[in-house]
């Protein structure tokens, strides 16, 4: 299955940079840090395995996320994980594990990865095969569930961050979490030379003196509603869909996975652009 994926890849132009086909502020704010520690940047891709940020792309859309486009369900079918769907599309690109690959790497000191829980389900068998005497290169920022899902050996090595992240000065949502506590372990905490011990020990600490934010209360709605409300305020937010999220679950108080949000969005967009036209 991953020869026929890259042989449909092989077929499609690479038209934009790594950096600029992931979008988003999980990308920002890991852009941002990559900046500021002269870091290079690199990307955990369902479909082309772990590419850094100038790799060229063709377009494509398949995920390990929940998503119309995840790949899960006929893994499933074939009795397979995403962590064999990984190794598999990174053999394709003579990559091998390149996680393990890339820490075992002489003159790398540090590995920054930050990512969702579905995503360290897809790496995860990659990351067990660093070396133990490199493991200490490695600091990793994802959620709970997330550190849960992680080989048992290298939990230590994920940064405790948790909910009260959200009333720290990087408030934000769940799908931009680890970027977000990335961020904080960088700009705020400046802990990339410290050791793993001091590293969770500051963290700790940090976490300590914030409050679990008060929990929002969102309505379910259906894709005409959110369509609907989008619509009366499209002009207001002049379109933008970083701040009409923003508005649907902070003022309208409906709750919107951002898949989901950006599919009707972009209805509504093509729409908008036809009637302009006309």
């Amino acid at each position: 299955m991953a020869k026929a994926w890259k042989g449909q890849i092989d077929e499609r132009p690479t038209t934009l940079m790594a950096s600029s086909l992931y979008v988003g502020r999980s990308v920002s704010d890991a852009r941002r840090v990559a900046k500021k520690l002269d870091a290079k940047l690199m990307f955990a891709s369902t479909g082309l395995g772990l590419i850094e940020g100038d790799h060229r792309c063709p377009p494509y859309n398949l995920t390990v996320a929940q998503d119309p486009n995840s790949i899960i369900p006929r893994l499933e079918k074939l009795g397979a994980r995403a962590s064999d769907w990984w190794e598999a599309v990174n053999v394709t690109q003579s990559k091998g594990s390149a996680l393990a690959d890339l820490v075992s790497q002489p003159d790398i000191d540090l590995v920054l990865i930050a990512l969702s829980s579905n995503y360290v389900q897809l790496i995860g068998e990659d990351l067990g095969k660093v070396r133990d005497t490199q493991i200490d290169k490695l600091r990793i920022f994802t959620s709970r569930p997330g550190i849960e899902m992680l080989p048992s050996h290298l939990r230590r090595i994920a940064m405790p961050y948790d909910e009260r992240l959200e009333t720290s000065i990087l408030p934000g949502t769940r799908n931009d979490f680890p970027q977000r506590a990335l961020r904080h372990f960088i700009e705020i905490l400046d802990l990339s030379r410290a050791s793993v011990e001091i590293a969770r020990k500051s963290v700790s600490a940090a976490m300590e003196i914030l409050s679990l934010a008060k929990t929002t209360i969102r309505r379910r709605a259906s894709d005409s509603e959110i369509a609907f409300l989008l619509e009366c305020v499209w002009a207001d937010y002049q379109g933008s869909s970083t701040r009409l999220l923003r508005y649907l679950r902070d003022e309208a108080l409906v709750s919107c996975e951002q898949s989901r949000f950006r599919r009707i969005w972009q209805d509504i967009k093509g729409q908008d652009s036809i009637e302009n036209e006309a």
